[in-house]
């Protein structure tokens, strides 16, 4: 009884074994089968110098459906790198940023970048080993050329009428907003740095992002604090002006107090361009605090634009600052 139970077991043993060898030469053999029948774009990548080509390789994980079009993501992603230096460009203008607003705005950029350097991709093939999936794709170049004039054309046209907007705005004494209409500008055309941006606007030839970024600039540098004299009582006030001395309104303005800590640290000009600031009374009995009050660049960056190049052009200017001191009988 025994011995037959040994021989039942020893017998069940060869029968594992000489599966598993069959099962693993059996997957040798597939992998030679495939590696036979791999297509000569996944052996050597093709170069031609009317396409661009995209290969993409997805592992084979869940439903075919996804994975398949795991693989075509991939192959135009492969297109898009070859054409496309716009996004890895811009993400270098810009780095002290909080992390989600960045990963937002690029995938935002990508996004839309992506639908216009491949528009009319073809599909030419596909190919399985046991793994992975993988995608072969091509754009032609010419097809590219034409998409993107017609699209620059397109963008010109809407900078236009941004660009004469925002000098619109201006003359009217919206600063902020004739800022934001600038930076739609550079934004709308952000896709076209490294070429000519030149216009005709209204029988005139301008280069649109100069002229804009110009005008984001002298605009910025203009902004001052006057003490406003004309105030009653004892609350002290600024008004934010312009180099013409216009009262500039919905300004982001920053404190800075030595003394403490302020719960409100960031206001705006209000609709004349004024901001009051709180009683505070120094917290040292032999030392005199002061406080800081500037133009906060950073915070009208974020007011006026996503676009990460823009709000660089803003935030590298310098910031328009007045000290106020601060004794025990307030500020002086």
């Amino acid at each position: 009884m025994k011995l037959k139970r040994e021989v039942k077991m020893r017998n069940s043993l060869y029968l594992f074994v000489l599966l598993t060898l069959l099962a693993c030469s059996s997957q040798k053999k597939q992998r030679e089968l495939l590696e036979q029948s791999k297509p000569a774009w996944l052996k050597q990548r093709p170069v031609n110098s009317d396409y661009y080509y995209g290969i993409g390789i997805a592992p084979k994980v869940g439903a075919a459906m996804l994975f398949e079009d795991k693989a075509k993501e991939k192959a135009l992603a492969d297109i898009s790198s070859q054409i496309n230096s716009t996004i890895q460009a811009e993400a270098i203008f810009y780095q002290v940023e909080d992390k989600q607003g960045v990963k937002e705005y690029l995938q935002n950029r990508i996004k839309s970048t992506s639908a216009e350097y491949l528009e009319g991709y073809e599909y030419l093939d596909k190919w399985e080993d046991l793994s992975n999936t993988y995608a072969f794709y091509r754009l032609s170049k010419q097809k590219h050329k034409e998409v993107k004039i017609r699209r620059k054309n397109e963008a010109l046209k809407m900078a236009s009428d941004k660009y004469l907007m925002g000098i619109s705005r201006l003359s009217n004494g919206q600063h902020v907003a004739a800022i934001e209409h600038f930076a739609l500008v550079i934004d709308a055309l952000s896709g076209y740095l490294n070429e000519s941006t030149v216009a005709d606007v209204q029988g005139k030839k301008i280069d649109l992002v100069s002229e804009s970024t110009r005008e984001i600039n002298t605009i910025v540098r203009g902004l001052n604090f006057i003490s406003d004299v004309e105030t009653a009582g004892f609350e002290t006030c600024y008004i934010v002006c312009d180099a013409q001395k216009k009262s500039v309104s919905n300004m982001p303005v920053q404190l800075k107090y030595s003394g403490a800590y302020l719960v409100n640290d960031r206001i705006k000009t209000d609709h004349r361009g004024k901001i009051s600031l709180p009683h505070l009374s120094a917290t040292n009995n032999t030392v005199d605090n002061a406080l800081v009050v500037q133009i906060d660049l950073v915070s009208l960056g974020r007011q006026v634009t996503r676009n990460l190049y823009v709000r660089k052009i803003i935030e590298q200017q310098k910031a328009s600052e007045v000290v106020v001191k601060i004794t025990k009988q307030g500020h002086s």
